[in-house]
Parts: C-alpha cells; sequence; structure tokens
C-alpha cells in the first residue's frame, strides 16, 4: 500500500493550492480527497512528501500529515483483523466515513451490526431525497421498518452480533416474529424482509461488509409455494451407504479428506432422522437417554423459539450415534456455512442434487409426514415449532400420503 500527498492549484494559475491524498493498493488508485491543508507550491517538497524548512507552522502540517499516514496503516490493520479482503475501494470506503475525520489515532470498527448499515443506510437515503430521488415518505417508512426490525434485534440480543452473521434463519425467525407479535400482514412483513436485504446489499455495494450472507435467501410471501426441497428416500438410502474409502476414490482423495468427508455425511443423516435446526445441534442443546425397552429418546428446546421437541430416534441416527461412542459431545460440528461448505463436495461424490444443513431438516419433516404418515401437530413438535402453521415453509403434503390414508370405501362399509 502507497498513500501519496500532492499539490493541487486552488486555480490554473496561482501559487497556492492544497495538499490532496492518494491511495494506490495492489495497482488499484483512489483517490482520498483534501487533506484541508492550504500551501504554496513552494512550500511542499514532493519528492521527500513533507513541507520543507523547519518552521513552526512546517512542523505542524508534517505532524498532520504522519497522523493521517498512521490513521490509514491503523484502519488497514483493523480491516485485516476483521477479516476484510483489503482493496483501494474498501479502505477509501472506511476512510471516509462519517466521524473520523478529526484526525484522533482510536481503534476504528470496520464490522458493523444490521442496525448501524441500516443507519448509514438511512444517512445515504436522506442524500437522495435532497436530490428528489426518493421523497419524504419513502424515507418515512424504510426508518419505520429499521425501527421495528432494531427492537426485534434488541430484544432477542442480537443487537451487537456482526451483520455478516445474519442466516436465513434469522429471517425465518424475524418474519415469525413480524406475524405472531407484531401482527403485522403477510405483505407488511414482505416490505420489512425486503428491506433487511436492501440494507445488506446496499452495503456489500459499498464494501462496509466484506460477504452478504443472506444474498441468497428467498422471501417466501403472497401465494408462492414456499421451498420444500429434501432428499427422497432412496437418495438418503445411497447417501448412507456411500464409501469414502472406497479403494477407487481413496486413490482421487486423501485419506484424511475422506474421514472429514464420513464425518459431515454422518452428522448430516443424523439430523435428516432428528430434524434438529443447524444452532441447536451444534450447541448441543439436546440430550439423549435409553428406555427400559432400548428405545432411544432425543428431547430438547429450541434456541430461538424456546420450545420443547422430542422424538424418537430410528436406526440410522442410533448408528451414527453409536459410531461416535454414544457421546453427544463427539458428533461432529461446525458453523452453518462451513457445515454447507463441506456438503458441496459430497453432492459431487453422491451424485445429489442439493445438500444444506436446511434440506436435512425439511427430508426430516418430509419422512415423518409424507412417509411415516405422522400428524402434522405431531411433526411440528417434533420439529419444535409453536404450531403448524409454520410447517409449511419445511413440508407439504404429497399425493402418496394422501392415497394411503384415502384407502377405499369399501373398507369403511
Amino acid at each position: 500500500m502507497a498513500l501519496l500527498f500532492w499539490f493541487r492549484k486552488s486555480v490554473p494559475s496561482g501559487e497556492e493550492g492544497i495538499l490532496q491524498m492518494r491511495l494506490t493498493y495492489n495497482t488499484q488508485r483512489e483517490e482520498l480527497g483534501s487533506t484541508h491543508i492550504s500551501c504554496k507550491r513552494s512550500q511542499w517538497d514532493q519528492e521527500h512528501q513533507r513541507f520543507k524548512g523547519k518552521s513552526l507552522w512546517a512542523q505542524e502540517q508534517n505532524l498532520k500529515l504522519a497522523k493521517l499516514t498512521k490513521r490509514i496503516d491503523l484502519l488497514c490493520e483493523n480491516l485485516e483483523k476483521d477479516g476484510h479482503e483489503l482493496s483501494a475501494p474498501l479502505i477509501k470506503n472506511f476512510f471516509k466515513m462519517k466521524g473520523q475525520s478529526s484526525g484522533r489515532i482510536t481503534h476504528q470498527r470496520t464490522q458493523f451490526t444490521w442496525a448501524e448499515l441500516a443507519a448509514l443506510h438511512l444517512e445515504h437515503q436522506q442524500k437522495r431525497k435532497k436530490l428528489g430521488k426518493i421523497v419524504q415518505a419513502t424515507l418515512d417508512v424504510q426508518a419505520n421498518y429499521v425501527a421495528n426490525i432494531t427492537d426485534y434485534l434488541t430484544g432477542k440480543r442480537q443487537g451487537k452480533l456482526p451483520a455478516v452473521s445474519l442466516t436465513d434463519e434469522f429471517m425465518e425467525d424475524l418474519e415469525l416474529h413480524l406475524a405472531e407479535v407484531e401482527k403485522f400482514a403477510p405483505p407488511h412483513i414482505e416490505k420489512h424482509l425486503k428491506h433487511v436485504k436492501q440494507v445488506m446489499k446496499w452495503a456489500t455495494a459499498r464494501q462496509l461488509i466484506h460477504r452478504n450472507p443472506i444474498v441468497h435467501y428467498v422471501i417466501e410471501c403472497g401465494d408462492e409455494d414456499p421451498d420444500t426441497t429434501h432428499l427422497t428416500i432412496d437418495e438418503l438410502k445411497r447417501l448412507i451407504a456411500f464409501d469414502f474409502y472406497a479403494p477407487e476414490l481413496i486413490k482421487r482423495i486423501k485419506a484424511q479428506s475422506a474421514d472429514a468427508l464420513s464425518a459431515e455425511r454422518d452428522a448430516f443423516v443424523f439430523n435428516c432422522f432428528t430434524g434438529m435446526h443447524h444452532c441447536d445441534y451444534t450447541n448441543k442443546l439436546f440430550h439423549i437417554e435409553q428406555d427400559k425397552q432400548g428405545i432411544y429418546w432425543l428431547t430438547g428446546k429450541r434456541q430461538k423459539t424456546g420450545q420443547e421437541f422430542f422424538l424418537k430416534l430410528l436406526e440410522p441416527a442410533v448408528d451414527i450415534l453409536l459410531k461416535y461412542g454414544g457421546q453427544l459431545a463427539n458428533l461432529p460440528t461446525k458453523s452453518n456455512q462451513r457445515r454447507n461448505d463441506s456438503l458441496k463436495p459430497i453432492m459431487v461424490l453422491v451424485d445429489l442434487p442439493y445438500l444444506t444443513t436446511k434440506i436435512a431438516r425439511k427430508t426430516f419433516a418430509d419422512l415423518a409426514l409424507n412417509e411415516m404418515l405422522i400428524p402434522a401437530d405431531d411433526v411440528a413438535t417434533m420439529l419444535g415449532l409453536r404450531s403448524t402453521k409454520r410447517l409449511k415453509h419445511y413440508v407439504r403434503p404429497r399425493r402418496e400420503r394422501l392415497a394411503k390414508l384415502l384407502t377405499s370405501w369399501n373398507e369403511l362399509v
């Protein structure tokens, strides 16, 4: 990274001017603007990047330049610590942010909460309003969305979490809160969810966040059918039986990779037979006990809703539990993003069209409702849902289910 100070004349033919800043990083160049230091061209030493002479004025200006340079260096250090991928536009955006022009050398925050990003977005919208691009009514409505969403974050004690930690599950829980607690109508809920996405998209474009974790989240509203994608029984059986240590495969991947892939498959399959939310599984917010008949029971409480859930463990889940010594602590755990990334190579090897932590939960819901014909109320209980209202986002009845239930009139008479 290189920071260059250069003299810009105030008028084309004048000796007076203002010192400017230019940043170069990996061949990318960005103008950082004025240093607000007025001087004459004869006072500035371009080659040595300092003011000439030993006068008190020259010493004060050189000290200002040193502070600006140190501020840029500290900013880059903070950005790297917070996981940002450095670029000249990124550095410029954070350098130019409001409240950073005092010259004080402090630890500038480079990770923002969603509420902080929303506040910055509203400031941007206020500028657009002054330019006549939006009206005050639009600004007022967006401010109302921000207030409602911020209240929800504060109530859930998630207000201080970085915006990059948002997940699809967060969006779904926010939707549920707006419906059940705030009693908002579906169109109004949809607008709130769209505003969350709008702020995140804007922040990503401005490089205030290094990634948008909800970029692919689809807002399900109106009469649209929710996404209930799941594995079929045949796909699930093929995944369970797949041998990552097969001789023809072990030649292509290392034994260490086979161990990791096998563990990821086990975690995914376990949740296909328990339907647990990923955060509940990862945080081990459940326990397993065996009754006198030898049946394994899983019980727990949803972290986000406080709703209790319980179910009987079927054979594949029991096999996985015993494979890891019957200890919950031994079950493979990862963050949601890392787990979904780890499932991608398994999709290719096993020839499956989709594998995510959410797919496992939906697969369980489909098995329970459509294959085992368990009533919807009981399926909702096992998933830790408050009612069957949210069940449509996980599963919907298939014809096969109804065909098994609606057998024949002749059996009734």
